[in-house]
């Protein structure tokens, strides 16, 4: 016990800080698109309207007010006050009043304080070699909630003790925060791994089908002279016929020729921003092409299909969201508690004959873990 005590102590000091900016940048994530709305409300939010004008003619209004990029594709609202999105060739992005047709503006996505504590968090700012190294110690966070539990078990403190010592309030709430919040750490910090080791770990979790999982397939559509393409409209209007109970989130808009339409849909139990599901059709005849749905995937592919859910705490809905949102607090609470533990004032202080002194209750204070 004294071994995994120290291995604890030393494992949360070495990384308590890189923890604490993955705990607190994790607690901001959950609300991470309200915020980024928030931030940006004259482009992003809108007054809901009796009804919504076509799809075509948002596209339309974004040709004619950005004539030197064209719209690839369009991201529908998920909410009622949510404007509608319209990508652009040049990776902008052009938003729309869904109840108008009014373009409110362009932004680049990929700019704002929203994506930049997403980078913060999931690479450290760092590309790839950032996000193995938060996926490094998402590991040790990992092993570090299941070494407090076994450390937590002899004592079992579940609740703060009335005490007129800050260091044994400090101790009592550190385990207190590590006991109610290890299950749920357990998951994230897991799903969080295979997130950020995916290149290794999503072929290991696809061992669990029992034949190749379904990828997007290389189709393309059938041109027919003298008829024109379907319009977006028809394109989402067949998809709901083609997968019933879908809600349609993303549209390309095809070239002319043999491009198919291919749009992301979900279904109401799949919490995931853009869905998990698949379907491409013909730009001319509407016809399905391919289809993947997540009702009928294999365990190793339904896992993979929750894996960014259980992280985020998206899987079912708000209560999860606010589960996982009180764990990374606690999680940063234990980082401060448990440097505080190990801290003791005047802890290396030498005194005049050139000795180190402790302050006098060091003493009486619990060995703990860190």
């Amino acid at each position: 016990m004294k071994t995994l005590l120290w291995l604890h102590r030393w494992a949360g000091l070495i990384a308590g800080i890189a923890i604490f900016v993955i705990a607190v940048t994790g607690c901001i994530l959950t609300f991470e698109n309200d915020i980024d709305r928030g931030l940006n409300r004259e482009l992003m939010l809108v007054t809901p309207g009796p009804s919504t004008v076509p799809l075509k003619d948002a596209v339309d209004a974004v040709r004619a007010a950005y004539p030197d990029d064209p719209p690839t594709g369009l991201s529908l609202p998920q909410k009622a006050n949510h404007s509608l999105t319209v990508s652009l060739k040049s990776g902008k992005s052009a938003l729309v009043d869904p109840y108008t047709g009014r373009v409110l503006g362009r932004r680049d996505r990929f700019d704002g304080f929203a994506r930049d504590v997403h980078l913060l968090h999931t690479r450290f700012m760092g590309g790839k070699t950032g996000e193995h190294l938060v996926g490094a110690f998402t590991v040790l966070t990992l092993l570090m909630a299941v070494s407090g539990l076994v450390l937590w078990w002899p004592r079992k403190i579940l609740g703060v003790k009335a005490s007129r010592s800050w260091r044994r309030f400090n101790f009592d709430l550190h385990n207190i925060l590590g006991f109610y919040s290890a299950a749920v750490l357990v998951v994230t910090c897991a799903s969080g791994v295979i997130i950020a080791y995916e290149d290794v770990t999503d072929p290991l979790v696809l061992k669990l089908n029992t034949k190749p999982r379904p990828m997007p397939a290389q189709v393309s559509s059938t041109v027919i002279p003298g008829v024109a393409p379907i319009g977006v409209d028809e394109a989402v209007r067949m998809a709901k016929e083609a997968m019933p109970g879908v809600f349609v989130s993303n549209v390309n808009l095809p070239a002319p020729g043999k491009a198919v339409y291919r749009l992301s849909v979900k279904y109401p139990e799949d919490r995931t921003p853009a869905g998990r599901s698949r379907i491409a059709l013909d730009q001319y005849n509407g016809a399905v092409l391919d289809l993947i749905s997540t009702r009928n995937q294999e365990l190793g592919t339904q896992i993979l299909n929750l894996k960014r859910s259980l992280h985020t705490g998206d899987v079912f809905g708000a209560p999860s969201l606010a589960i996982v949102f009180l764990a990374s607090l606690m999680l940063a609470g234990q980082v401060v508690t448990g440097f505080l533990i190990w801290w003791k004032p005047g802890k290396f202080a030498l005194a005049a004959n050139g000795t180190r002194t402790a302050p006098a209750s060091a003493s009486a204070e619990p060995e703990a873990a860190i």
